[in-house]
């Protein structure tokens, strides 16, 4: 298969809405073309220097892999000096073709940029021809930036075609931000600044910033003074007064410049893509009459909900309180859907972040292009990857890039670090629509950055206090294998257990009962029973498997033969059950069952595979239920089942025979244990099933219903809505 171009894109504050339509721009032509793009996106800009920051300039080093064909670069997103020489060095290091977006003439690159001169000028021209307006100000951006002056020209063009002669503040220079905004309607409120009778601004922050000051100062907008900004943003929509803008071409820009560099790099000229060019938006800040409004749509409401949620929810102490990467991607796994219309996610580290449990806290993580990376998780939409296990070199950036494919992509590169430590990059992709990242995914990214530097310390921590106590390979109050002598065990014998089948089942067991309040601040009472059940497990076990004690209340099998957690639940619970303990010997405790199971081969250590089977409970026990009835134990294996797979058609008739139970008296003695018959707890099941889908996923409805175990889509809504009051996309909404 021929390969694909391959353009990287240099940009920064992707969330903002001006770059967020170049970038649609951008990788809607570069679709049109059959290109792959990979957009190197730090979450900030480099306004002041910070050991954070500096690291964050390492995922610069990528421009010089050699999959790149050329690059595509915003340079006037980047308003420190140090950040864009660090940047246009290496891109001149690489060799590559580079073409900049809104930008200055450059002596050694290429330039594309959008007309905001006559932009301007159409701004000035309604506020002169419309308003009557004549002693109007332009606060444009800094100056000697080709955006700014161009801007500018158009105002002035505007105001000699019209015969108005400029004052002295007429043409004012600013930031493209609040400061000298609210700096220009300090000036005017206090008189030192004579007053005019409309600005035009830059952009629509600079005339928010002015508007809320002059409001503030008593001034009224659009009555005493009118205003004008450029973009027309989101935030200058929402804003009262709304502000009249500009919808400048940024789509328009994006699509021409990857246009250029297309040809630049193949001698050939690519088809467009359907133009959406600019055009001026009056509204209330300029006197006119807003348009209608219109509500947030779903993304919109969407995005809400997860920002509040990110907010209010456990997921950065989850994430956090994990002691390896395995384990933080299994736990990071759980709050992918924050990441709204994701289609494909890669969270890669580096090699010298992987391994570096067995070197010092103080160590210093850089990064080199060429270093191997490692993806620990790997997801597309709701499905997650398990096999992409082997390191990669940073040079091809994602072995995504290196695939044969039908189709090009596109994805976000993020770096990954945490003041002056760079682990990696995330790597995301919104799959056939071109789309950007939101504001929500910086929180979800510094979230990670935060918990990988929690999971390094820790990390090195567990490893140098397991260095000192491997020796204590046994646990004092069962006389078990503990943690480490259960890993110990597990390495010496696993070529032993390879012998008798190529995958393992990791049994986790554990003491639930020992967190109920009767056993709280009686230490001796809990290792009397911790000791009593570790013998109860020794009694189960077979000689060619490992057990011991894994944490405080938990036990650890793990075992080459099949179903063995099923044979090890009813043994534990037919001796607890048919047992008398004496006051020595008492462990008739509330304990449950979880498993995992693995290939030998898969390189997964026992503690990440046992952390999964903690997640993954198949069976429990409770001493709360009379165990007179010796069918107990089946029915509660068989609501298990039901559970852990309500999409399967169960059938009454088939249970009972499976069972050796009359049909009449299974549904009695299942509504007698359960509360509630073996359909009514399926539906349930089903139920909660699909709410967890709607509330976690962009599976469709329809999809949700085959998943959940309906063959018709119209019986599962009636159903949904009997049981919650309302459709299923009503709730996924609410």
């Amino acid at each position: 298969m021929k390969k694909r171009l391959l353009i990287g894109v240099i940009i920064t504050e992707c969330p903002v809405d001006f770059q967020a339509e170049i970038l649609n721009g951008i990788i809607s032509q570069a679709y049109k073309t059959n290109s792959d793009t990979a957009v190197l996106a730090p979450l900030h800009n480099f306004y002041q220097q910070t050991p954070h920051k500096e690291a964050s300039k390492e995922i610069f080093k990528l421009i010089l892999s050699d999959r790149f064909d050329g690059f595509l670069y915003h340079r006037n997103t980047f308003y420190d000096d140090n950040i864009r020489n660090t940047i246009d060095n290496l891109l001149i290091r690489s060799g590559k073709p580079v073409m900049l977006l809104d930008s200055e003439e450059h002596k050694l690159f290429e330039s594309t940029a959008i007309d905001d001169c006559t932009a301007f000028e159409q701004i000035t021209d309604h506020l002169i021809e419309v308003h009557g307006f004549r002693k109007i100000y332009c606060l444009t951006g800094p100056r000697k930036i080709l955006v700014s002056e161009e801007r500018l020209r158009g105002f002035k063009n505007s105001m000699k075609n019209h015969g108005i002669s400029l004052e002295k503040n007429s043409c004012l220079y600013g930031d493209f931000w609040k400061s000298a905004a609210e700096e220009l309607a300090a000036g005017i409120v206090k008189g030192d600044i004579e007053r005019p009778e409309a600005v035009v601004c830059g952009n629509d922050i600079s005339a928010i910033a002015l508007t809320e000051t002059l409001i503030k100062g008593g001034i009224s907008v659009p009555d005493d003074i009118a205003v004008t900004g450029y973009d027309a943003s989101d935030e200058g929509k929402r804003n009262i007064p709304q502000i009249s803008s500009y919808r400048r071409p940024n789509f328009q820009l994006g699509a021409e410049a990857f246009r250029r560099i297309y040809r630049m790099i193949t001698g050939r000229i690519c088809h467009k893509v359907r133009d959406k060019s600019g055009n001026f938006m009056p509204s209330r800040s300029c006197g006119c009459n807003p348009p209608p409004y219109k509500p947030d749509n779903r993304t919109q409401r969407m995005l809400r909900a997860y920002d509040y949620d990110i907010l209010h929810r456990d997921m950065l102490f989850d994430i956090t309180n994990t002691s390896s990467p395995e384990e933080f991607a299994d736990r990071l796994d759980n709050y992918t859907y924050y990441i709204y219309k994701m289609k494909r996610l890669r969270i890669c580290l580096t090699k010298k972040y992987t391994q570096c449990h067995s070197g010092n806290v103080g160590d210093r993580l850089d990064f080199d292009i060429g270093d191997e990376m490692k993806i620990i998780l790997a997801k597309n939409e709701v499905h997650r990857n398990y096999s992409e296990k082997e390191y990669f070199s940073s040079y091809d950036i994602l072995p995504v890039y290196n695939e044969e494919r039908r189709y090009p992509v596109s994805y976000y590169i993020t770096p990954l670090n945490f003041n002056g430590n760079f682990f990696g990059y995330s790597a995301v992709s919104f799959g056939k629509n071109p789309l950007t990242f939101s504001e929500l995914y910086t929180h979800w990214i510094n979230y990670i950055n935060v918990a990988l530097e929690q999971v390094r310390i820790k990390s090195i921590l567990d490893h140098t206090a397991e260095k000192a106590e491997y020796a204590l390979l046994y646990d004092n109050t069962t006389g078990l294998l503990n943690r480490a002598g259960v890993k110990k065990a597990f390495e010496e014998r696993l070529e032993d257990i390879k012998k008798i089948s190529a995958e393992a089942d990791f049994i986790r067991i554990q003491l639930s009962g020992l967190n109920d309040p009767c056993y709280q601040g009686d230490d001796d009472k809990c290792g009397k029973v911790t000791s009593a059940f570790a013998k109860l497990i020794g009694s189960c076990v077979k000689s060619d498997e490992i057990y011991g004690l894994w944490s405080v209340y938990s036990f650890a099998v793990i075992t080459p033969h099949k179903n063995r957690y099923e044979e090890i639940f009813c043994q534990l619970s037919e001796k607890i059950s048919n047992s008398c303990f004496s006051e020595e010997q008492n462990c008739n405790i509330n304990f449950s069952i979880g498993v995992d199971t693995q290939p030998l081969n898969s390189g997964v250590s026992p503690g990440t595979s046992l952390h999964k089977a903690t997640l993954n409970r198949v069976y429990s026990y409770t001493v709360s239920e009379t165990t007179e009835n010796p069918q107990y134990e089946k029915l509660f294996q068989l609501r298990g089942r039901i559970m852990k797979n309500p999409e399967l058609p169960w059938n009454v008739n088939e249970i009972a025979a499976e069972l050796y139970l009359s049909k009449s008296y299974l549904q009695k003695m299942y509504k007698q244990y359960f509360g509630k018959s073996i359909i009514v707890d399926m539906i349930d099941f089903r139920l909660a099933r699909a709410k967890e889908l709607l509330s976690t996923s962009d599976m469709t409805v329809t999809d949700i219903s085959k998943e959940c175990g309906y063959s018709s889509y119209n019986y599962f809504v009636r159903q949904f809505k009997a049981a919650e009051g309302m459709s299923p996309t009503e709730y996924r909404e609410k």
